[in-house]
């Protein structure tokens, strides 16, 4: 009794211990595959035994239920063998044995080789699969690695066992499918990464787009990032492979290195540019960017030792460039304006599980719930929405802010604009009033000059006469000749040019008796000594000329720009602001393409007030002929006193004004003038 008691104990244990090393059988139901074979696998790792030793582990119970494959054990890929055992639970009615395809999705496994191995020891070589193999389409199914069908009878078991040679992901998912089943997913597959490359592509033109229309480089280098990024996984999916080097497998190494270090080497120049202060480099945004040629020289070690150990430095530098961007954004944007709470978070959210997922590849474990390719997607569109409508919306809140600040400088210049033309109006109105004076004066002169002639000859006539009049007549006739004598005077006394040292005297009008001097009234001219002018810059001139006649340029498409400049001049500003607004008034007026300058040339002890436009150009002898008074052009609309009034204006300053001039390719004003220090 005893020994019997003893053997059951011994077959129980041995088979709880068997039951805990060796997977049970996976039942096929009939015409229905099996959509996910990973909970029933179970694993061994050792690289150097054959398929008949690993076979032999198998069935003895000696693989584990975890996978245990270390990504630094060695600087080659990890090498593993999943095993299962399955069984078609189908009745054994005299039906064809039942379709059956292996599917495979391990982001880029280096090698993989399956094997269906019978009964009857019969062992079928479905897929041998390498990376440095051209590509065959017949071994892919969308992004997953496939067989050819083969058979399981109705009650037949068979052992699947499947060697793995890893890349840097150890996630991966395994289904036995039929080939209708396989043809379904493979369409919904195509779908859903057709659905997502066509998204984030989208997203990716209209973030540059956009970036690149504000002229902000900041978030054109985030884009330029998750172009790398978005690249990077189509090169996980075997897009690269697929579409541009199927028949040069050589390339998959160099170019899964540039992506891995060009990704860290662009975050470590964004973290170091956002770091920039008023165009000033700071000790930090200097050692970001320098964190750049360590991305350099990873990539310059994958050529000479491409594996594991180089791998996973790229890993390390992007776990270090995805916290430094996210602190340095997070220091830009607050530096540019107040960050918001809910951006913050998402960044944050974000920043976290991209770490988190590289320290899962890096360590090796697998993501249970999504296969890490899966993960990255969802990981990479949550990021690049995110940066993309915090940055977006940022740089928006700045420019409506600057633009809101250059609207109201605006405003003010145009009102100093409207207030300068208004006195530009007012100088103009007054230079003609005071033209007008003159030429009233002038008139004046003459008419009292030839008055005076025919006055003397009629009181010579009228003496000659007087001794035959009765006495108050005459005396009534001298008082009227004396009074017509002393006005005439008068008028030219006032009207003649005098000396300053005898402006200040005082003048009066002739009273009712003849020998009376003219008194002083009211509304009578006066003179006053000259102001002498105070030294002033140019640049008030070129700028207050520059604003006049700005939006009358743009209005007619031109580009008015100005050359301002420090030095002074003591020519009365009145002078220069009639001869500078009348040359660009008339450049602007018959340019009609191209653009106008004013501006300030230095010439030593002299400077040049210059006036350059694209218009039509003179000739020598229509530049002689606008010089003179009311001469203008068949074309021209005004009087033909602007140049004439510049170069009297130059004369009588004794200024020295120029025109150099080429038809039909524009003419260049220049006035020269006095500077002082």
């Amino acid at each position: 009794m005893t020994r019997i008691l003893h053997l059951w104990v011994f077959l129980f244990f041995a088979v709880l211990v068997t039951g805990s090393a060796r997977a049970e059988p996976v039942r096929l139901e009939p015409g229905q595959g099996i959509g996910d074979l990973k909970p029933h696998l179970v694993y061994e790792s050792d690289p150097s035994a054959s398929l008949a030793e690993i076979l032999t582990r198998f069935r003895s119970g000696a693989f584990s239920p975890s996978l245990k494959a270390s990504m630094l054990g060695t600087n080659y890929a990890p090498e593993a063998w999943a095993a299962v055992e399955i069984y078609n639970a189908t009745l054994n009615d005299g039906r064809a044995p039942d379709p059956f395809i292996l599917t495979v999705e391990l982001p880029l496994v280096s090698e993989l080789d399956a094997y269906v191995i019978r009964e009857s020891g019969f062992t079928e070589n479905l897929i041998n699969y390498s990376i440095f193999e051209p590509f065959a389409p017949e071994d892919h199914s969308v992004t997953r690695l496939r067989t050819p069908v083969f058979q399981i009878a109705p009650q037949e078991r068979v052992t699947l066992l499947v060697n793995f040679k890893f890349g840097p992901f150890q996630s991966f998912k395994m289904a036995l499918e039929t080939p209708v089943e396989l043809e379904a997913s493979a369409f919904a597959s195509g779908i859903t990464h057709t659905a997502f490359y066509a998204f984030t592509i989208s997203c990716l033109i209209f973030f540059f787009g956009f970036h690149l229309a504000m002229k902000n480089w900041i978030g054109m280098l985030y884009a330029l990032q998750f172009g790398l990024g978005l690249a990077f996984i189509g090169y996980i999916d075997g897009l690269w492979f697929r579409f541009f080097f199927p028949d040069n497998p050589e390339l998959q190494s160099p170019i899964g290195f540039f992506l891995l270090f060009a990704l860290s080497g662009v975050g470590f120049v964004i973290s170091g540019r956002s770091l920039v202060v008023d165009r000033r480099e700071t000790r930090l945004s200097i050692a970001l960017t320098s964190m750049a040629a360590l991305s350099v020289a990873g990539f310059v070690l994958s050529f000479f030792s491409p594996g594991t150990y180089v791998a996973f430095f790229g890993y390390v530098l992007l776990a270090f460039m995805f916290v430094s961007v996210f602190l340095a954004g997070r220091r830009w944007r607050r530096a540019e304006g107040a960050a918001h709470l809910s951006g913050e978070l998402i960044s944050a959210a974000g920043t976290l599980l991209v770490v988190g997922l590289i320290a899962l590849m890096v360590v090796g474990l697998e993501a249970e719930i999504l296969p890490v390719a899966t993960t990255v997607k969802g990981i990479f569109s949550c990021l690049l929405i995110a940066t993309m409508t915090g940055l977006t919306a940022h740089i928006v809140a700045l420019r409506h802010k600057h633009a809101n600040a250059v609207q109201a400088e605006i405003k003010a210049l145009e009102a100093e604009a409207r207030r300068n033309r208004e006195l530009l109006v007012a100088e103009r109105n007054y230079t003609r009033a005071r033209d007008l004076a003159s030429l009233r004066q002038r008139q004046l002169a003459t008419a009292s000059h030839d008055l005076k002639q025919p006055i003397t000859s009629l009181r010579l006539s009228f003496d000659h006469l007087a001794d035959h009049m009765e006495p108050p007549v005459r005396q009534r006739l001298a008082e009227a000749f004396d009074y017509m004598e002393a006005l005439s005077n008068s008028y030219l006394k006032e009207t003649t040019p005098r000396s300053p040292e005898t402006e200040t005297e005082t003048e009066t009008l002739p009273d009712q008796t003849a020998g009376d001097e003219p008194r002083q009234t009211e509304g009578s001219p006066t003179h006053t000594e000259p102001v002498e002018t105070e030294s002033y810059e140019l640049s008030l001139v070129v700028d207050t000329v520059q604003q006049m006649f700005g939006e009358e340029a743009i209005s007619k498409g031109l580009k008015l720009r100005r050359v301002s400049s420090s030095r002074k001049t003591t020519v009365p500003a009145i002078v220069l602001m009639r001869i500078a607004s009348n040359l660009v008034s008339n450049a602007v007026k018959y340019t009609e393409t191209g653009k106008v300058l004013i501006g300030v040339r230095n010439r030593g002890q002299t400077v040049e007030l210059c006036v350059l436009d694209t218009g039509p150009g003179l000739t020598g002898a229509e530049q002689e002929s606008f010089l003179k008074a009311y001469e203008k052009g068949s074309t021209s609309r005004g009087h033909g006193l602007g140049l004439s009034v510049c170069h009297d204006l130059a004369q009588e300053h004794g200024l020295a004004f120029t025109c150099q001039s080429v038809k039909g390719r524009g003419t260049q004003f220049r006035l020269t003038l006095p500077a002082t220090n």
